[in-house]
């Protein structure tokens, strides 16, 4: 326990060090660069949120070619897919041709747009703040979801031309959608249905060491972030870039030693990530969360609760909430077509925690689908993913869709 103790303070001091590293130098867009390596068309769009963030939104737009003709192209609703904590759009690309459901569904003539949430490597602008000040940081997950995914869903829906979308998120983006529908009911209307991979609301059975030591700790936590000023945490830099290619792809033992570390975080796994595919992975992740983020995933653990922000003062919360303790998320409010994938190897997302989601998910139509040997990441990057989870997640969107144009003809 003291060496994974250390191990979690060198981490946050390497925050520090990470933070004083100029970002963006030497930095490339990994997303594009992935896409047109498999000869994808790549744009990258900005979206402004209600409060002044400047995010930037992926494009990999359906193939005009004959194998998707234009009716094709036309009837299928576009595919929004929301990253998780710590990582970004090129979560979605990373796998290349085969793996990596972007591709999948491109090569299915959906067209696809991918998010980079606030503070990740891609989506370090405000319209009137700087990343050095600590105001830019003052958000957790819950401004994601409020903030964040509406502006995104809103500017895919203007652009294409569709009333809604079909959502696929890993992890955080599970929360994040979670967020918006109990707190914004009517955009449930906006969601021809999702996807949630690897839920994360309930963390009260959590067993990942690293983060339960956190929650454990976490007066100690918040005490060593204050002295060392930090409100971003495990930015992308250059250096992250080629130090952890080198860690985890120069030899076998630091190979292992990588993939135990992982492993201590999301869980072991019964099919460990490609060996080469390493080094591509460690491009992009980490790209950078806040301080609050990280805070409030650990209030969820402590808590047991699906809740929001506690602001640990009985006077601050009734500030901000009219009541002394934080409300929970109204996940009655969430009225979709769910798809829900679990692992059964998860450390982050348990059975127990995911089950008591599906219970609280009253008013959606859920399905569960329990993944055997599955940790909280290879439903990005497992090479059975295609098989065992994206293949279900295509089969249901066409189905919506030709049912959709269906009854649209025989309206006219």
């Amino acid at each position: 326990m003291l060496d994974m103790k250390l191990c979690v303070v060198f981490l946050l001091i390497s925050s520090s060090f990470l933070r004083s590293v100029s970002l963006g130098q030497g930095l490339i867009d990994s997303v594009c660069q992935m896409a047109q390596l498999h000869r994808l068309e790549c744009q990258v769009h900005r979206v402004e949120t209600a409060d002044g963030y400047l995010l930037s939104l992926h494009r990999i737009p359906a193939p005009r070619n004959q194998s998707c003709p234009r009716e094709t192209r036309t009837r299928l609703r576009p595919f929004v897919l929301m990253h998780g904590l710590l990582g970004s759009a090129a979560d979605f690309v990373t796998a290349g041709r085969g793996q990596a459901l972007a591709v999948e569904l491109h090569r299915r003539c959906f067209d696809v747009w991918l998010p980079n949430a606030r503070g990740t490597t891609h989506s370090r602008r405000h319209r009137t703040l700087q990343t050095s000040q600590a105001r830019f940081w003052q958000f957790s997950w819950h401004e994601i979801g409020l903030y964040d995914l509406p502006a995104i869903v809103d500017r895919v829906l203007v652009m294409t031309g569709h009333r809604q979308v079909h959502y696929v998120g890993h992890s955080q983006g599970t929360t994040v959608l979670l967020v918006l529908l109990s707190q914004r009911p009517e955009y449930n209307s906006k969601f021809a249905n999702a996807a949630l991979m690897a839920p994360v609301a309930f963390l009260k059975h959590l067993s990942s060491p690293p983060l339960r030591l956190l929650a454990s700790d976490s007066a100690g936590v918040t005490m060593l972030l204050n002295k060392l000023g930090l409100n971003e945490l495990l930015p992308a830099t250059a250096l992250t870039q080629v130090g952890g290619q080198f860690f985890c792809s120069a030899t076998l033992p630091t190979y292992t030693l990588c993939t135990l570390f992982t492993s201590l975080y999301v869980g072991f796994s019964d099919y460990p990530v490609d060996r080469s595919l390493l080094p591509r992975i460690l491009e992009t992740i980490p790209a950078g969360i806040s301080r609050g983020q990280l805070q409030h995933f650990g209030q969820l653990i402590n808590s047991g609760k699906f809740q929001q922000y506690d602001y640990r003062s009985p006077r601050l919360n009734s500030l901000r909430y009219g009541q002394p303790t934080p409300p929970s998320y109204r996940l009655r409010n969430v009225r979709l077509q769910l798809q829900i994938f679990h692992g059964t190897r998860d450390a982050l997302s348990s059975q127990a925690d995911v089950q008591r989601l599906v219970n609280e998910l009253r008013q959606s139509r859920t399905r569960l689908y329990q993944v055997p040997g599955y940790n909280h990441i290879d439903f990005l990057f497992a090479v059975t993913a295609s098989q065992l989870v994206y293949e279900r997640i295509i089969q249901q969107a066409w189905q919506l869709d030709a049912t959709a144009a269906a009854v649209a003809l025989q309206g006219r």
